[in-house]
């Protein structure tokens, strides 16, 4: 399968780039009914819903999440893709439960829900922090809020996503240190009190920016790996992948 670039199909249709090609892909066809399609859409994107087939022949399993297919490709390219009794959805290959990218995909689904739920936190926290900029108690509510978020498991079993594990150290050197280090501190010597200050709750602040931009990257880019497209052959699969 041939796969084209294309722009970003949370903003507009897709319109594929037909003189750049982003590279090939190995896929299954399969044929799934309207309804069993429109199912899956109703039922949101919490819960990642997989389309599983096996290849006797190869003796494997192939798997793409069909949440993620609709969304990313099926209503972009088809946005009345339920007048046809039925679509052809296209199973990358390489997504092959037991090799190393099908576990890396399969574990990265399995977290979805905790991820959810940590992101409606997170971006609750930083609207209240920013409600809070002005209070002298700014930063005793920030701890309290690090130290809420801190017990995640996924902070440091999400190696698929280098800034999970980025801002979770973040927050346990915060709550260790109180020092954040985002900035340089080679020239603090020649810094005042209150510049050092501002930096402080500078950083805090950015750190929960940061957090808040998470499920904002994970629906714009995430979302879109291990799927037949030319964002997830950039962003989910090795670059040892001949996708070319």
């Amino acid at each position: 399968m041939t796969v084209y670039e294309r722009g970003n199909v949370e903003k507009a249709p897709e319109r594929l780039v037909k003189d750049k090609i982003a590279g090939t892909i190995e896929t299954y066809r399969f044929s799934l009914e309207r309804a069993e399609l429109v199912t899956v859409e109703r039922m949101g994107v919490g819960v990642p819903v997989l389309l599983v087939i096996a290849d006797l022949e190869a003796q494997r399993c192939c798997f793409v999440c069909l949440n993620d297919y609709i969304d990313k490709i099926l209503i972009p390219r088809n946005p009345d893709y339920q007048a046809k009794a039925s679509r052809t959805i296209h199973l990358p290959a390489i997504n092959e439960i037991g090799s190393m990218i099908g576990q890396t995909a399969l574990r990265w689904y399995a977290k979805r829900p905790k991820l959810f739920s940590a992101f409606q936190r997170f971006v609750y926290q930083e609207n209240e922090l920013k409600w809070s900029a002005d209070s002298p108690n700014w930063e005793e509510l920030a701890i309290y809020f690090a130290r809420r978020i801190q017990t995640y498991d996924f902070w440091k079993d999400t190696e698929m996503w280098i800034p999970v594990r980025w801002w979770g150290d973040a927050i346990t050197r915060y709550l260790e240190t109180g020092d954040l280090k985002l900035l340089d501190r080679t020239n603090d010597a020649q810094k005042s009190e209150e510049e050092i200050t501002a930096r402080h709750k500078w950083e805090v602040y950015e750190l929960w920016r940061q957090l808040a931009l998470l499920p904002r990257t994970y629906e714009d880019v995430c979302r879109e790996w291990f799927l037949p497209t030319s964002l997830a052959l950039i962003a989910s699969y090795p670059e040892s992948f001949p996708t070319k």
